[in-house]
């Protein structure tokens, strides 16, 4: 989706959500996490949802050059590793990961039986793998082949390769299908919802988690903010345009303002302090030995922990770092 800029007025480009013409330049940021897209890339904000955008928007090509390997998590393996860190990694994500499939079964109370669930964008599949070991039939894709190899490596999952749209899933209509930190990515959000309206069950429900670019994390780091992660988010939900995106494509919204174990605190931490961030380490090939990882990644972990509080506490004040969504088609199948 691509907005508008007049060149002979100067007005700002058209909001890729509600629309509305003449957004304001925001800021020029950079790849702060990986360094490996040059230059900068200008964001604009709606004056009317408040959405945060870049313009112009990136082809797929080079969309998909912002991603280095390492963006999805996977297990080290250089030499000398003993395996340490992988084990200390591998317990951290599955506990805080928890926090999501506690979100997944408070919205399927209702469900008899053994729910089916789709993951769009499920990575190496932490979350499938704890949300199966809840009762649920999972199933996943990613992009990244990467990221596919692993989830079937490590737990053995169901998951295949392909883009949003690519892949039809044999008999396959789903009770529920989630979107963890996915729409941010994607410069035709609508595609990806209507997608999932598809597969989708008569009766059942999309959840969905971003970023919000409304939180007080965001105005206080602006562009610096882990959650806009420029390049690779390319738009940036408020509450006001994530519900209005819902209603656009069709489903009835619950936004819920919730926090977020998994993400508050480690945006928090890596919007301090980026040159910690474990992904951002490995992505910038910034690696050594077992000992300094180890050094790096528990001053990493103590930064972490400090910030529990803030974010806690400014999700308690209805403005914190992750918006969560539980969304229902509007017309029934």
């Amino acid at each position: 989706m691509q907005s508008n800029c007049s060149p002979e007025t100067g007005q700002g480009p058209d909001c890729p959500i509600c629309r509305l013409a003449g957004a304001s330049r925001f800021a020029v940021a950079r790849d702060r996490l990986f360094g490996i897209a040059r230059g900068s890339f200008p964001l604009y904000r709606c004056a009317g949802c408040r959405t945060v955008f870049q313009h112009p928007m990136p082809g797929a090509a080079a969309l998909g050059s912002y991603y280095p390997a390492e963006y999805w998590w996977s297990p080290r393996r250089r030499p000398g590793n003993v395996g340490l860190l992988s084990r200390l990694e591998r317990i951290y994500r599955e506990f805080v990961a928890r926090d999501h499939v506690r979100f997944l079964r408070r919205c399927a109370a209702a469900t008899a039986g053994r729910p089916t669930l789709l993951d769009i964008g499920c990575g190496s599949g932490t979350f499938l793998h704890l949300a199966r070991q809840c009762g649920f039939e999972v199933c996943g894709m990613d992009v990244s082949a990467h990221a596919v190899l692993e989830a079937q490596q490590q737990y053995g999952l169901a998951v295949k390769q392909g883009e949003i749209g690519s892949l039809d899933w044999d008999g396959g209509r789903f009770d529920y299908i989630s979107m963890f930190h996915v729409l941010e990515h994607l410069t035709d959000p609508r595609q990806a919802l209507a997608y999932a309206g598809r597969l989708l069950k008569p009766g059942g429900s999309l959840i969905v988690q971003v970023p919000n670019a409304a939180s007080i994390q965001a105005g206080c780091f602006g562009a610096r903010w882990y959650g806009f992660d420029v390049p690779r988010h390319v738009m940036n939900f408020t509450p006001e345009s994530l519900r209005l995106l819902f209603e656009q494509a069709g489903f009835h919204p619950r936004l819920v303002r919730r926090f977020s174990l998994r993400d508050n605190p480690a945006a928090l931490a890596s919007s301090i302090a980026i040159g910690l961030d474990p992904i951002g380490r490995r992505g910038r090939g910034k690696e050594s030995s077992i000992l300094v990882e180890g050094a790096f990644e528990s001053l990493y972990f103590g930064l972490v922990l400090l910030c529990f509080a803030p974010s806690l506490l400014e999700s308690l004040c209805g403005r914190g770092a992750t918006l969560w969504a539980h969304a229902t088609p509007a017309v029934a199948k």
